[in-house]
């Protein structure tokens, strides 16, 4: 399969600009829009393949929680994408069957494909509105991977989360830190990455008031990439940085935020 080739043109940089101002001044979406925007991006999984910054996401957030939480969950995995985060998790026999909830019909169908074709045990579902098509109290384990600022009733979404996961269970959400927002946009516009499409990033204070008043509570949290190049070099260098700098120079630094949350009693 011959991958998208991402390139600079001066016209095509003009039109995505116009593009990402269009997404930050836009003043509310759906889940409708935001799954037409992913439905556009033909090429996620080329584009991440050998991302650093994209694998860390997974790979972060199990080393975080592996010794929490234990194997063979009945999973959420809420706007799965292309279904790499439950094909994680599932290799490390932390799933035993997956949901998987995206607003992207395209993403949807390669997610379903991939999962089937690796034996994961899984559902398909389309989501246009809150609330989500599950009982109170479903899941073992959650997963939201960067989902958290696509959503507008950002609220709603946090207190769904919650509604369907089981008392003293578990949920990883990850999101990056709102002072990479200018990076994403730039990488966007000369097109070194695809655009993020409708979406907020939030502060670190408003994710924590969001899931206390939810009934979740932060069991662990950290603060990863400082770098976020892909060469060796600078690989080696970004992790000499999270082992050496300060939780409080990492949380305001750092481009992405992972949290491990569980469910309070009912």
């Amino acid at each position: 399969m011959v991958k998208h080739q991402h390139g600079f043109t001066l016209r095509g940089s003009l039109w995505r600009a116009v593009q990402e101002w269009h997404y930050l001044t836009k003043p509310r979406w759906s889940l409708e829009d935001v799954g037409q925007f992913w439905s556009s991006v033909r090429d996620y999984d080329d584009i991440n393949e050998d991302a650093y910054t994209y694998h860390r996401r997974f790979t972060n957030s199990f080393e975080l929680a592996k010794d929490l939480i234990g194997r063979n969950n009945l999973t959420l995995d809420i706007q799965s994408r292309t279904g790499n985060g439950t094909m994680f998790w599932a290799e490390r026999g932390r799933i035993r069957k997956s949901n998987l909830v995206d607003f992207s019909e395209h993403m949807l169908a390669i997610a379903a494909t991939k999962l089937s074709e690796a034996g994961v045990e899984f559902e398909a579902h389309l989501v246009k509105s809150f609330p989500l098509p599950f009982p109170d109290e479903t899941f073992d384990l959650v997963l939201s991977y960067e989902t958290i600022e696509h959503i507008w009733e950002r609220g709603t979404f946090v207190r769904e989360l919650a509604r369907v996961l089981r008392a003293r269970q578990w949920m990883i959400i990850t999101c990056p830190n709102i002072l990479w927002e200018p990076a994403h946009w730039l990488a966007a516009i000369v097109n070194l990455h695809h655009s993020e499409g409708p979406h907020r990033f939030l502060r670190r204070g408003s994710l924590l008031s969001l899931f206390k008043s939810s009934g979740l509570e932060v069991v662990r949290e950290n603060s990863t990439i400082i770098l976020p190049f892909s060469s060796d070099i600078s690989i080696l260098t970004d992790r000499f940085l999270e082992r050496r700098l300060p939780v409080s120079i990492r949380r305001t630094v750092a481009l992405r935020r992972s949290f491990v949350l569980r469910k309070a009693e009912l």
